[in-house]
């Protein structure tokens, strides 16, 4: 019985001492955020799964021209859309929270693109 103590005991520092090699070796650097050189104002959001990138094109404040593209750079949407920030602050990609794929926005409440300025809201 005693053996089997001991082999239970030997077998457990062996997982302790494995467990921590893996920790120590394990990479923690960031990632490399992606960059389109076609629209270096484009702003990445998303990870290592996948994303998209924003970028505002336009600024005629409150009125705002963002585009939304792929991974690859290619147009996936685009449309005007009205942001009052407090103290007249303008939008900028880094706002953006999220976009669902079909023409929403999502600042601090909910943004629909709209095709013509006077449309946007």
């Amino acid at each position: 019985m005693i053996w089997f103590k001991r082999f239970l005991m030997s077998v457990g520092v062996l997982a302790l001492l494995a467990l921590s090699l893996v920790v120590v070796f394990m990479d923690y650097s960031n990632p490399v955020v992606p960059v389109l050189p076609e629209h270096p104002a484009a702003h990445w959001q998303g990870a290592a799964d996948g994303g998209h990138f924003i970028e505002i094109t336009r600024s005629e404040p409150p009125y705002y021209f963002v585009q939304v593209r792929y991974e690859s750079g290619d147009l996936w949407s685009e449309g005007w859309l009205k942001y009052e920030g407090d103290n007249g602050v303008a939008l900028s990609a880094n706002e953006v929270i999220a976009f669902d794929g079909d023409r929403v926005i999502y600042l601090q409440q909910r943004k629909v693109l709209a095709a013509d300025q006077q449309l946007a809201r």
